[in-house]
C-alpha cells in the first residue's frame, strides 16, 4: 500500500512532493489534457466521482510528461530549479521504462466500446 509506495519513490530518488504535484495536476487537468477524443466516452457523467490517477495508468502519465513542457512556463523556475525538476522527471521516466512490462501491459486495459 502507501508505505511501499513511499519507500519505492524514495528508493528511486523521485521527490514525494513532485509526485504529489503530478498527481494533483493529473487529476485536475485529466479530461482536458490527457484524453484522446475516443476516450472521452469513458468519463462522461462520471467526472465528479473519479480520481483519475487511481484509474488510469502509465500511458496517461507519459502523456502528461510529454505535455509538461508547454504546461510549466520556464520563467517559473531558476536554471537550477528547472534542472532539478528535469532530473526528477528523468528518474520517473527511467522507473516506468525499467518496469514497462508491469505498467505498460496491454492486459491492464479494456478496449473502447465501438
Amino acid at each position: 500500500g502507501k508505505q511501499w509506495y513511499q519507500r519505492r519513490v524514495r528508493a528511486n530518488g523521485v521527490s514525494l512532493d513532485m509526485i504529489s504535484g503530478l498527481r494533483t495536476y493529473f487529476n485536475h487537468r485529466f479530461v482536458v489534457e490527457l484524453l484522446y477524443k475516443p476516450e472521452l466516452v469513458q468519463v462522461r457523467g462520471d467526472q465528479s466521482k473519479m480520481v483519475y490517477s487511481e484509474v488510469y495508468g502509465a500511458e496517461h502519465l507519459l502523456r502528461l510528461l510529454v505535455s509538461i513542457g508547454r504546461i510549466i512556463p520556464g520563467k517559473e523556475f531558476s536554471d537550477v530549479g528547472f534542472m532539478v525538476l528535469q532530473e526528477h522527471f528523468q528518474r520517473l521516466l527511467d522507473f516506468v521504462d525499467a518496469n514497462r512490462g508491469r505498467y505498460l501491459s496491454a492486459d491492464n486495459y479494456v478496449p473502447l466500446p465501438s
